[in-house]
């Protein structure tokens, strides 16, 4: 499920990030969850995250939540992928 650079350059073009965000949600749905945004420049930008392991994502991020120490904080990062999507329809995918 995750999203490869071969797929990233197949993504139709945006001309807003609600357009992008329900496109993703559409294609993962629950999935695809906005994790924060930020004004980064003269941008805004959405960051999401695209789960790919429910399991080690949720038990990880409660455990953030708790203050807790991640042990295998490498499960955790890769139980999710970021997609960015910016204020104009611009998408960037971490790889």
């Amino acid at each position: 499920m995750k999203i490869s650079r071969q797929d990233e350059a197949k993504l139709p073009a945006f001309d807003s990030h609600e357009n992008a965000r329900e496109y993703f949600k559409d294609k993962y749905g629950d999935n695809f969850v906005m994790a924060d945004s930020k004004i980064i420049g003269n941008d805004k930008i959405y960051f999401y995250h695209l789960i790919l392991d429910s399991q080690r994502y949720f038990d990880g991020f409660n455990k953030l939540r708790e203050d807790s120490i991640i042990v295998d904080s490498l499960d955790f990062m890769n139980s999710y992928q970021t997609v960015e999507l910016f204020e104009d329809g611009r998408i960037h995918v971490i790889h």
